[in-house]
């Protein structure tokens, strides 16, 4: 079983119940999911999913999001590489899992891959090039000098070298922003691949963080329906 990390705060936890649902009917119930976050939720999560607590948030600022990342990631010792997600990532068509499959057995093989970006995020990044193949999979290159290289939209990433690349006291925006400046100057030595073929559509429900405004444009109107009915929108 592939692992699979979402993190998430106290703040956004009520994404989690529109993420679980979606997860579970596009994806797959079969996939075990690890929720990372401080305050146990409320309601029930799919059986699927298991939360593990990293104590009080107060702990953890916001400008200090990294180190909630860090101090989970240094004590996984079981694990070499992970599917990154966050509480808002609603997957919004069927997943490709065999594609997914392949490509964390790329990366297993390939460790000088930092990431392997699963959506659309590197494909339409400026000076992409075409790089490789994984299988029937078209695998492109992020030019190290493209706007949020080091971007945390959903991917497989390699631990080691993700914490190689990591500060202590950053929010994720830092991360992606001055984590692009750390990762160039690996240049062609640490690689973050995508896909033309991108095995996992998902969308942002919480653009710039904003937890007051749902986007469920990208959902299919059937999926809005459902977790409207369910009570899961509106939070």
């Amino acid at each position: 079983m592939i692992p699979l990390l979402v993190f998430t705060s106290d703040k956004y936890l009520p994404a989690l119940r529109p993420f679980a649902y979606l997860f579970n009917r596009y994806w797959s119930a079969a996939q075990t999911v690890t929720v990372v976050g401080f305050a146990e939720p409320e309601f029930e999560l799919p059986s699927n999913f298991q939360f593990h607590s990293l104590g009080d948030v107060r702990h953890y600022p916001i400008n200090h999001w990294s180190n909630a990342v860090m101090d989970y990631l240094e004590v996984r010792t079981d694990i070499s590489h992970f599917i990154f997600m966050l509480e808002d990532y609603w997957v919004t068509r069927p997943v490709n899992i065999s594609a997914i499959k392949m490509l964390y057995d790329y990366a297993l093989q390939f460790r000088n891959v930092l990431k392997i970006d699963t959506g659309t995020d590197r494909l339409y990044a400026g000076g992409m090039k075409d790089y490789n193949h994984c299988g029937y999979l078209d695998l492109v290159l992020s030019d190290y000098n493209s706007p949020y290289h080091m971007s945390l939209m959903a991917g497989i990433f390699n631990k080691e070298l993700l914490l190689r690349f990591m500060l202590r006291n950053e929010s994720p925006w830092d991360l992606e922003i001055y984590g692009t400046s750390r990762l160039a100057t690996a240049r062609d030595e640490v690689l973050v691949l995508g896909t033309r073929n991108f095995p996992l559509r998902h969308t942002l429900a919480h653009r710039g963080g904003d937890i007051g405004k749902t986007n469920t444009s990208e959902l299919d109107p059937f999926d809005v329906d459902a977790l409207t009915h369910l009570g899961y929108l509106p939070y």
